[in-house]
């Protein structure tokens, strides 16, 4: 394995800090190497970047700025170096539309991201927890058609239960992808929908061609579907030991510690520096 990448970038949940939110100290140790080392570092999201995602640094207490940061699985690329924004590729109101209503067999509560906000068909405890654990306002439409008002990034659908995701969700979302968009779970409890533009692969790839670098010169690290794309377009990946099936197969490395034991941080100690 070379020793010599360009860029870093991971995912967060589930990769950096497991459900509790907790990002430890080995994880800490590690960025603060990487950028001594001079290290590009950044990180890939399904959440927008409003959803505080530039406040990680400080958070974590890693002593700088991530480099970049991926939002909306590739649909948003705030790159620090011009301090610049650039969305990519979102989901138009007639595409939206044509979701929520060829969706509604599932009986499952669709919602989306407004600039600031989430706002979903109608209240429930999945909403309610989601709000309260990203520490997110929750607004509830007064008609369905504000849905698809304007363009948004993504549309996401959470269920109570793995098996109302695996038999009911999942399956007739595939049986709705068309050109446009296409489905994925980024937890067993919670698919999306996107655009097919977007991934966080073509993101990071966006952000390389940009700064003329190869994307053979990037390490990443993730552990769910939305993360695939990007390990396989990387130069080296590693999944996380929690990660999906699906993300070990085609990963380069696995770590030998979960999210929760800092499995990234660990590996990189134990197999790069």
């Amino acid at each position: 394995m070379r020793k010599d990448y360009k860029i870093v970038v991971a995912d967060i949940d589930r990769t950096l800090r497991d459900k509790n939110d907790e990002f430890g100290d080995v994880n800490r140790k590690a960025f603060q190497e990487l950028h001594r080392r001079g290290v590009l570092l950044g990180l890939a999201s399904g959440r927008p970047i409003w959803q505080k995602l530039m406040d990680h640094a400080k958070e974590w207490e890693l002593g700088f700025e991530f480099d970049f940061i991926i939002g909306l699985n590739g649909g948003e690329i705030y790159d620090a170096a011009d301090d610049t924004v650039t969305k990519l590729n979102p989901l138009e109101p007639e595409t939206i539309r044509y979701i929520v209503e060829k969706m509604e067999p599932a009986q499952c509560n669709p919602f989306v991201y407004r600039e600031g906000y989430m706002l979903a068909r109608w209240d429930d405890e999945l909403l309610r927890a989601s709000a309260k654990r990203n520490n997110n306002e929750s607004r509830i439409v007064k008609d369905v058609s504000e849905l698809w008002k304007e363009p948004i990034g993504k549309i996401m659908y959470r269920t109570r239960t793995v098996e109302e995701m695996d038999d009911v969700v999942v399956p007739l979302a595939k049986t709705i992808e068309n050109d446009i968009f296409f489905s994925f779970k980024t937890r067993v409890d919670l698919l999306e929908f996107q655009d097919r533009r977007n991934n966080k692969g073509n993101g990071v790839k966006a952000y390389c061609d940009k700064h003329g670098i190869s994307m053979e010169d990037v390490m990443a690290f993730g552990d769910a579907e939305n993360d695939l794309e990007m390990m396989e377009m990387a130069g080296y990946s590693v999944c996380l030991l929690n990660g999906m099936k699906e993300n070990k197969e085609i990963a380069d490395a696995v770590t030998e510690y979960t999210a929760g034991e800092d499995g990234f941080g660990h590996w990189l100690f134990d197999h790069y520096f």
